[in-house]
């Protein structure tokens, strides 16, 4: 889970380009949070697989990725709302 995360923020940050170390490191904090939620919270009720007892499955795995995404995402789409202004092309 915080493999498949912080490689996934990983990825985001650099390719949107995250020039500082905090940047980076925010975006593989949000990945890892993400996956770790969606491992934990939703990956029982929805595979096979429990992360927490040690039964990993790839559907398990593939929501985990699934939940990093979504958090990262989520913070790309709010962070990005306050630098944007309406109106303006």
């Amino acid at each position: 889970m915080i493999v498949s995360g912080t490689i996934l923020g990983w990825q985001t940050a650099f390719m949107l380009h995250a020039d500082s170390a905090r940047a980076q490191s925010r975006f593989m904090a949000v990945g890892v949070g993400g996956a770790v939620l969606s491992g934990l919270l939703l990956a029982p009720e929805f595979t096979h697989g429990n992360l927490v007892s040690g039964t990993y499955t790839a559907d398990a795995l593939l929501m985990t990725m699934a939940g990093a995404l979504a958090a990262l995402m989520m913070y790309n789409y709010l962070n990005r709302r306050d630098t944007i202004q309406p109106g303006l092309d």
